[in-house]
């Protein structure tokens, strides 16, 4: 800013005395840009604070730690979050927590997740009359799809059992039909599989047998 000098003599003084002034139209409008900013940032807020108080939210169910695929949902498993009510969100709410807890993951479920119904399938029980088999299964020995606890499977007899079936006139070598899957551990080995499948007690018993004499195989069924 351009400052000018004026000498102005003061009456009654034969000395002179000068004045500061600063040039026209060049006054300072921070005081109005302040104000401006105000203005704008408080507008903002107030359409922010409108836009929150008119979108309702409505609680969810999630996972607060994640869960494998196979594991029991535990109720420390669960959280409570909240979503907009309008968006399209599949969504279980609080009062569902009590039939989630006690049920079976049907994928890897990451922390976070926003539970469905789809989610999880009842855990299954061994009821009587009623056998598990543990079948510890190489690659080849079980469908390459990935196999979830109550899918129906045939359990196929190998190579050695096959020939004892032919030779007593048996038509197939299926040891079992519509056997339903129990659990899904993965082995150490690669590819490996130990699958649980329950069945009827003399069934089980059979493919017990059958399993400590030679591999088999399982066939994914459809219901």
């Amino acid at each position: 800013m351009t400052t000018t000098f004026e000498a102005k003599r003061a009456p009654g003084n034969g000395r002179g005395q000068f004045n500061l002034q600063p040039p026209p139209g060049r006054r300072a409008r921070l005081p109005e840009f302040v104000v401006g900013a105000a203005l704008f940032v408080g507008f903002a807020l107030a359409a922010v604070l409108w836009h929150m108080s008119t979108t309702d939210k409505a609680p969810a169910l999630a996972l607060a730690a994640p869960v494998s695929q196979g594991e029991v949902v535990e109720a420390s498993d669960l959280r409570v979050v909240y979503v907009a009510s309008d968006d399209p969100i599949a969504r279980l709410g609080r009062s569902a927590a009590r039939d989630l807890v006690g049920r079976v993951a049907l994928a890897d479920l990451p922390a976070g997740t926003i539970l469905t119904s789809g989610s999880v399938a009842p855990r299954l029980g061994v009821g009587p009359g009623e056998g598990l088999v543990g079948l510890a299964l190489d690659p080849g020995q079980v469908p390459a799809a990935r196999l979830l606890p109550g899918e129906l499977v045939n359990i196929v007899a190998g190579p050695a059992e096959g020939a004892a079936a032919a030779a007593d006139g048996r038509l197939t070598a299926v040891l079992a039909s519509r056997a339903t899957v129990f659990a899904v551990e993965e082995l150490r080995t690669e590819g490996g599989k130990l699958v649980s499948v329950k069945l009827p007690e003399s069934d089980a018993n059979r493919v017990a047998a059958a399993a400590e004499r030679g591999p088999v195989r399982l066939v994914l069924v459809g219901r």
